[in-house]
């Protein structure tokens, strides 16, 4: 563990460098609900002005229990509720919405090391923030700190209320037996993400996106529950775009793009957006597979090294699998060095075709290259599924890097056997 961190990997405070670095840009939130009094609020309002000194910030946003005239230098954005997670979580939502990172909070000494902790579990490690505890001369003597202890569980179940969890939609393949597996793949709408190009469904947990844990966690609750698997028991691919792949019961390497198992009950699964989501069920002995093959894992054969996986550890015949592709970007929206999609041109010469954009690079059609593969190594053509295949990039119900950038959400797919 960092011993910059907490044991859940997340910074226990912003670096002075990081601070100063933002200090003059960034955007301020103002507690004035935890303590409604006007004292403090005459007071923190006195701290912010200094602390303005003239300079325009990006945005300041006051959290309140209740209607205030508030007069500032600057125009304030207000939100009103009784329910600090609700405040902080809206206060988030109006940043996210302009992809702003860099704030401080503005409340009492008393209140600090509670926001600390609401913001540990509430904001990921792409924000830049601090706590600024203003120590608030006579301060009401009756006022009680929220317990710290509840505020995961607070976060947790007041996720839960956010968003519209019936607008999770399954996308499932006709031929993948639904009576021994459970697999498919979802589209994007339905979750708790609030960042336009990761909203709302973003399944995957990364450095780069603002969506903390806690929301990750919720968002596969949700999609655990319209899909029919326990959240609980999903391995996801870490993927590095190869080839390795894990076992599940043996240990697993410190990154893998594809997953196999016969267990019943644990789900496996592979994100996606833009790469290949490529689901594998052995119709005879229940073992079945994930794999994501972006460009880099489809010329290396990822999918390949997933079957023989399957084929090694479970003595799985090719020819009674059944392969379902999910959304992937189309090849007439993607392109690469020439160089670098010579395997896909291996497969076939009419899977690549000239850009019109770049010289020496290629359209390449990553789902013909996937499907050529598992042929080659014994999977019927008409075991093979790629009516879920749609553009990620032309359809926005899913995520797609290439449309969107960085940050970017992710779908994943799905698959367990039910023995």
């Amino acid at each position: 563990m960092c011993r910059f961190c907490d044991n859940k990997n997340r910074p226990l405070f912003i670096c002075e460098d990081k601070k100063k670095q933002a200090s003059m840009n960034d955007s301020i939130i103002l507690d004035l609900a935890t303590d409604a009094s006007e004292t403090t609020k005459d007071y923190l309002i006195t701290t912010l002005r200094d602390k303005l000194n003239g300079h325009k910030r990006q945005k300041i946003i006051a959290l309140c229990a209740r209607e205030m005239e508030l007069t500032l230098p600057q125009s304030i954005e207000t939100i009103i509720s009784t329910d600090n997670i609700d405040l902080c979580f809206k206060a988030k939502s109006l940043m996210d919405a302009d992809n702003i990172t860099d704030f401080v909070l503005v409340t009492s000494l008393m209140m600090k090391k509670y926001w600390e902790t609401v913001f540990l579990h509430m904001f990921s490690h792409v924000h830049n923030w601090s706590i600024r505890g203003v120590d608030v001369p006579n301060q009401p003597s009756g006022l009680v700190r929220p317990e710290v202890d509840s505020v995961e569980s607070s976060i947790k179940n007041y996720f839960k209320t956010v968003g519209n969890p019936d607008e999770v939609k399954i996308l499932r393949s006709a031929l993948i037996p639904s009576d021994k597996f459970n697999a498919g793949f979802h589209e994007r709408y339905g979750g708790v993400s609030q960042l336009p190009p990761i909203a709302s469904l973003n399944t995957i947990y990364t450095m780069r996106k603002p969506d903390s844990q806690l929301a990750i966690n919720e968002n596969r609750r949700r999609l655990g529950q319209a899909a029919g698997f326990d959240p609980e028991q999903l391995k996801v691919a870490r993927v590095e775009h190869g080839k390795s792949i894990w076992v599940v019961g043996k240990t697993p390497p410190a990154y893998y793009d594809g997953i196999v198992t016969n267990m019943p009950g644990i789900t496996i699964a592979a994100p996606g957006a833009d790469c290949s989501m490529i689901l594998l069920a052995d119709t005879v002995t229940g073992a079945c597979g994930a794999v994501h093959a972006g460009w880099r894992g489809t010329t290396l054969g990822a999918v390949r090294a997933c079957l023989k996986a399957m084929v090694d550890e479970y003595q799985t015949n090719p020819k009674d699998v059944v392969a379902a592709i999910g959304p992937t970007v189309d090849g007439k929206c993607f392109d690469l060095p020439a160089v670098d999609a010579s395997p896909v041109h291996e497969l076939d010469p009419s899977f690549t075709w000239p850009s019109e954009s770049n010289i020496d690079w290629v359209h390449a059609d990553l789902v013909k290259a996937n499907v050529k593969m598992l042929e080659l190594d014994g999977v019927p053509s008409s075991n093979i599924d790629t009516s879920n295949a749609y553009c990620t990039v032309c359809n926005k119900q899913f995520f797609s890097h290439r449309r969107d950038g960085i940050p970017f959400g992710n779908q994943i797919g799905f698959i367990s056997y039910k023995a």
